[in-house]
């Protein structure tokens, strides 16, 4: 493991503090207790980027145990665009803290007398002036292409999940939450190996990438999301997310041999469907690659080992920031184009505090 602070630090990291938050209840039974208090029902989260990614992650698990509506809202949609009910239970994630549209997305709340909640990794960031409710969930990133904290936040949100049902009184089988999280640290250095290898034997196609799309669906249309963020900012290519079947309704007539595909399975209701559209993607473009913890005789096909639907998320965060980091190291993608100091002057996302 390398020693720099860099993106693969972080990602290797994530296997010691997934078992440190899966351990810790103070953090998620706080929050629990804030939505019991309030006798809120449906849940909207306010994030953005990488947060965003990770509530998308979380938000079909949340919903299928908890039987309420959650809702991933852009902050700055939120700020200018805010629809709420009494009942709606409101929080906002900012890992930096120093978000524009996250404070912004928090003003906006104690303008609205509801009551402002942030979940960040920097207690000690611009988001403690703007919250009433701050929580950490994940310890700082010093590399500004977050990956632990992705992970973490999924992690948390099931957490905070299974906080609310044993407040409410409800039993729910954890067998299986539990039993991932006591043994992810061996299955993901298993895992890193599968990563590793199918990363150096197709190379020379992802190192030669001019574009990347990734569909998936439930839990992985957040993995989707994330693995096309990623690659956008660090590789510097046009980088695409989408919902499974969306994938087919459009952006599938762009299909070439020069096209560079991730089909994600669910291990779902759904995973006979995503395996026919990675043939048929496969038909068109030997640059195509199913993730799936099944075994098929196909060398495109890359196996992990993951127990069940529930933490799909979990496990293939970790494929896509090993690969932009990997790729974007090769080929020394990540400084940014000069002319990007300019854009910089005229708008930035971050508030002056922030360090970059």
């Amino acid at each position: 493991m390398e020693q720099l602070e860099t993106m693969e630090y972080y990602v290797l990291q994530t296997q010691d503090i997934l078992n440190s938050v899966y351990k810790n209840k103070e953090q998620t039974d706080k929050l629990a207790q804030v939505y019991m208090d309030g006798n809120y029902r449906n849940i909207k989260i306010i994030a953005s980027g990488s947060s965003g990614n990770g509530s998308w992650c979380a938000k079909y698990i949340m919903e299928k145990y908890l039987g309420v509506d959650v809702t991933v809202i852009n902050p700055y949609t939120f700020a200018y665009y805010p629809v709420l009910c009494d009942d709606d239970f409101v929080f906002v994630v900012s890992q930096s803290g120093y978000s524009k549209n996250a404070l912004d997305a928090l003003d906006l709340l104690k303008k609205l007398n509801r009551k402002a909640i942030a979940l960040t990794g920097d207690l000690k960031s611009d988001i403690k002036d703007h919250a009433e409710v701050v929580i950490d969930y994940v310890d700082e990133e010093k590399e500004g292409y977050v990956t632990k904290g992705v992970t973490t936040l999924t992690l948390f949100l099931i957490k905070l999940t299974f906080a609310i049902l044993e407040k409410q009184g409800k039993a729910v089988d954890t067998a299986w939450f539990d039993g991932y999280c006591e043994n992810y640290t061996s299955m993901q250095k298993e895992n890193f190996v599968r990563e590793e290898a199918f990363l150096e034997k197709f190379k020379k196609n992802f190192l030669s990438m001019e574009n990347m799309y990734a569909a998936g669906c439930g839990p992985c249309e957040g993995v989707a999301k994330e693995a096309a963020l990623k690659i956008g900012e660090t590789v510097k290519v046009v980088s695409c997310a989408y919902e499974l079947e969306e994938y087919i309704h459009g952006p599938n007539l762009q299909l070439s041999p020069k096209h560079n595909v991730f089909i994600i399975d669910a291990q779902d209701e759904t995973s006979d469907r995503s395996y026919q559209i990675y043939r048929a993607s496969r038909a068109v473009s030997d640059r195509v690659y199913y993730i799936t913890n099944k075994e098929y005789d196909d060398d495109h096909v890359l196996t992990l080992l993951n127990p069940c639907a529930d933490t799909v998320s979990l496990t293939y965060l970790q494929v896509f920031q090993l690969f932009a980091y990997r790729i974007s190291k090769e080929l020394r993608s990540i400084p940014k184009h000069p002319l990007f100091e300019e854009f910089k002057k005229i708008v930035n996302s971050k508030t002056i505090t922030y360090e970059d």
